[in-house]
């Protein structure tokens, strides 16, 4: 027959297991790593827009157009923006692949002069985009990069990210690919990243993935 104080013994035996159990648990939700969130690097940029190009930010929306040698190296201005393409970066047009399957395939250099269009939108906002034509890629072992300005209105911080952009559709490449991380320079302004190939990037926080209302 069971005492009462063996009762008693029971009861606070399981009262102290149970304790211990739910406290494990608790400790287990409170040391539990969370996922990284995804950030940009803050360093500073290697184009700096001058007090020219930047007095430009609200009517530079529009089209640029250039004629280039892609046998050289070439560095574009886009009102406040900037694209540096170094010398036979170009694959050839006519017959490299083209889409994310093939970014970081080798290929053989354009030679012939082509002529780049770029559309700038939303130049004077937090969100500038371009639009690049014709399409194309670029060797995997040359190093285009692109340099969006974002107004001096704007609060840039690693929250910020360069995404390419497909339709209305944008999509940050680095989760991919580590070799394209955005940069932000908060001090001048300028959010910048290498890039594989030519169609359209955007400024934006790394929550948005849809930016039809700024016409992408």
């Amino acid at each position: 027959m069971r005492t009462p104080f063996q009762g008693r013994m029971r009861s606070t035996l399981f009262g102290i297991v149970g304790a211990s159990v739910l406290l494990a648990a608790c400790a287990g939700e409170a040391t539990s790593p969370k996922p990284a969130q995804p950030t940009s690097l803050l360093r500073s940029s290697p184009f700096v827009p001058t007090a020219l190009q930047k007095a430009l930010v609200g009517v530079s929306d529009g089209t640029y157009s250039f004629t280039i040698d892609p046998s050289v190296d070439q560095s574009l201005s886009l009102g406040a923006s900037h694209l540096d393409i170094p010398a036979n970066a170009v694959c050839e047009l006519s017959s490299s692949s083209y889409g994310p399957d093939f970014w970081n395939d080798s290929c053989t250099p354009e030679t012939a002069p082509l002529t780049i269009t770029a559309v700038v939108k939303n130049a004077a906002t937090d969100h500038p985009s371009v639009q690049f034509e014709p399409a194309m890629r670029f060797s995997p072992d040359k190093n285009v990069s692109l340099y969006l300005y974002v107004t001096d209105q704007a609060t840039l911080d690693a929250t910020r990210v360069m995404k390419y952009c497909n339709g209305t559709t944008c999509v940050d490449e680095s989760l991919v690919d580590p070799s394209l991380q955005s940069n932000v320079d908060a001090t001048n302004n300028v959010v910048f990243r290498r890039i594989k190939h030519f169609s359209g990037y955007v400024v934006a926080e790394f929550a948005s993935d849809m930016l039809d209302a700024l016409g992408i």
